[in-house]
């Protein structure tokens, strides 16, 4: 049934990014309550085309989210990983200072990146080191509009080199770990939502 309906929804998940950019700048109080629900949706589009009859390809998935919470809670609470930081309240319900939308995020953009990346390799470390160079690419755009966006805030302002090096890390880790399983998704789905939040964020970027 998922399949008969799923471009679909992709279209309508498209209708929401330009909604969203354009509410972002007629009304942003109203539209970033919506930030999570976009999350989530936005992650329900790209597994829908993915193998998720494939337990192998759901655990590490899942497996990602988990990697990725955790590194998240331990930035926050001690700094080490992307510098000193905390979330504010757009991203949703926060679980030991973290927003749990912060985890499938994580997943998301590690595995839409991996699929990305074996379009260049089929190499294991080459594919895990250009998704970790994409998704840090990806989180570099986005920390430019963080702070006015309610998402999160550094200490100092703006990330440094250890906010960066922390991405690089984490989404190599992640990659290297669950490249076998994960590169075997839909590359045009993952394509086209990366390209999606790259156009929403670099547009929100430009207007503010």
């Amino acid at each position: 049934m998922l399949q008969i309906y799923r471009k679909y929804f992709l279209y309508f998940l498209i209708l929401v990014y330009v909604s969203g950019a354009i509410g972002f700048v007629l009304n942003p109080d109203f539209f970033l309550p919506f930030t999570p629900f976009t999350l989530v949706y936005t992650s329900f589009v790209f597994l829908i085309y993915q193998p998720i009859h494939n337990v192998k390809y759901v655990i590490s998935f899942i497996a990602v989210a988990i990697i990725g919470f955790v590194s998240e809670v331990i930035g926050v609470k001690t700094g080490m990983v992307f510098g000193e930081y905390s979330y504010g309240t757009t991203l949703g319900y926060k679980f030991l200072e973290v927003p749990l939308t912060i985890s499938l995020n994580w997943a998301l953009l590690a595995s839409a990146c991996i699929l990305i990346a074996s379009y260049l390799s089929s190499h294991k470390v080459v594919v895990s080191i250009v998704s970790a160079i994409l998704a840090t690419s990806v989180d570099f755009l986005i920390e430019q509009v963080a702070p006015n966006l309610g998402f999160w805030r550094f200490n100092e302002g703006m990330p440094g080199w250890h906010n960066y090096l922390g991405w690089l890390g984490v989404s190599f880790i992640a990659a290297l770990l669950f490249t076998p399983v994960l590169k075997t998704g839909n590359k045009r789905i993952a394509l086209a939502i990366i390209a999606l939040q790259i156009l929403f964020f670099l547009y929100i970027y430009l207007i503010s």
